[in-house]
């Protein structure tokens, strides 16, 4: 399988390209960065938004990792946040219908649910996938508006769709910040509006390699967390100091009963269907 990558400079898209080159991918990278690639691996530069460009770079690919994206909201550039994110998906979901590309595996988040971010909080716990949507700034309409491209370029093309869903994606270096720390309390004030969550960057990319060679599946989104929080206070705990009002739709004592940490992002659905564990956690590394 011939895959392009893009965002192949950033976090997830340099971590990944090493995984799937490991794999024995055949590799293209994509990313604004005139730098070059990875070793062995063809790289390209340019730009989402320039169409011609992504359906140059597109062409005689199997698959699309697109993982090319403002990452954040950006105070004074809503406009750029929505056109980079929204647009740079959109051109590679027309491209894929032009060229040879038959599956994109894009990357979501979290935030296109609007369940986390200090514009409102969460309506319901824990956080599924089947979430009722309230997108609340730029960034998240944008992954929001990103899944549902997805959604309509399967259903009118039949392009094969995933769209992954994942929160903050840690390194394994900070986690011995997270055992040291002598403040659990100011950890979970500074860290509520996220709910606690977080997800390991191996476990994301090997929610990726699993997304590449999904049968049966046409068009679907997945959260990807880490099964325990990054704290050492019990989970109903912050639940209960944090979020008293918010409706509860799962049994509590049966959600914690195996794990006091468990994160109020509950990833069944990946695990159903992606058949994604989360191997890594700051606790056991």
């Amino acid at each position: 399988m011939k895959i392009l990558i893009t965002g192949s400079a950033g976090l997830i898209g340099t971590a990944l390209t090493q995984v799937l080159q490991d794999a024995g991918y055949s590799l293209r990278t994509f990313d604004r960065d005139g730098t070059k690639g990875a070793d062995g691996v063809e790289h390209e530069t340019g730009d989402l938004r320039d169409f011609a460009v992504v359906k140059h770079v597109m062409e005689g690919m199997d698959a699309v990792v697109h993982s090319g994206a403002i990452a954040n909201d950006r105070k004074g550039e809503d406009d750029k946040v929505l056109d980079v994110n929204v647009m740079g998906t959109l051109n590679v979901l027309v491209a894929a219908t032009q060229t040879t590309v038959q599956r994109v595996v894009s990357f979501s988040s979290i935030n296109a649910l609007g369940a986390v971010g200090r514009h409102k909080k969460a309506v319901q716990l824990p956080i599924t996938d089947d979430y009722p949507r309230h997108p609340m700034s730029p960034y998240q309409l944008s992954k929001h508006l990103g899944e549902e491209a997805c959604r309509m370029y399967t259903e009118r093309y039949g392009l094969t769709t995933i769209s992954l869903r994942p929160g903050y994606v840690a390194k394994s270096d900070v986690y011995e910040g997270w055992r040291n720390n002598t403040n659990p309390q100011e950890g979970a004030k500074h860290q509520a509006n996220e709910l606690w969550a977080y997800v390991d960057l191996r476990d994301v990319c090997e929610a990726v390699k699993l997304s590449l060679t999904l049968e049966g599946v046409k068009n679907d989104a997945f959260l990807l967390f880490a099964d325990d929080t990054t704290l050492t206070i019990p989970t109903q705990e912050l639940i209960d100091q944090y979020y008293p009002e918010t409706p509860w739709i799962a049994d509590k004592n049966a959600y914690f009963a195996d794990n006091p940490f468990r994160s109020p992002m509950d990833t069944s659905h990946a695990r159903e269907v992606l058949k994604w564990t989360p191997k890594h956690s700051w606790r056991a590394e």
